[in-house]
């Protein structure tokens, strides 16, 4: 059993065409189709531990930075709305598992929010339209 997959069979594999895969590299090598299972399954385990290689490795790379990351829109929140959490427990312990949470997945919070970009666009589009629209429109009250 070759361990060296041809790089076709191997691409099949990672687009996860398993089915193909076995049924080209059984006919290619000449061997049975469950020799050919037995060699894609040993070559797709080696491709998840790999990828699990690489997943552990990028989250200890995040989890070094985190520490050092801390926002600064978090200090900037409204002082009454913390004093409703720290008023509470229960809420006071879902916000910090909530922030816990977030900050394991690396999540950082956009410079503006979404609502804010979305009614920038509209504004913009609106100037621009009222500026087409004042050059077209004759100044003397002639038709067009």
């Amino acid at each position: 059993m070759s361990t060296k997959l041809p790089k076709h069979i191997a691409q099949m594999i990672e687009k996860n065409n398993l089915v193909m895969a076995i049924k080209t590299l059984s006919e290619e090598q000449g061997i049975g189709m469950g020799e050919a299972k037995v060699i894609i399954d040993e070559h797709e385990q080696k491709l998840k531990q790999q990828q699990d290689k690489n997943v552990a490795a990028i989250s200890a790379k995040q989890n070094k930075k985190q520490p050092m990351a801390v926002s600064k829109t978090t200090s900037q929140l409204n002082t009454a709305a913390n004093q409703k959490i720290k008023d509470n427990p229960k809420l006071q312990a879902l916000n910090s598992g909530l922030d816990n949470h977030l900050q394991h997945l690396g999540y950082k919070k956009p410079l503006l929010p979404y609502w804010a970009k979305r009614l920038l666009v509209i504004l913009l589009i609106v100037v621009l339209l009222s500026l087409i629209f004042w050059q077209i429109v004759p100044k003397d009250n002639t038709p067009f």
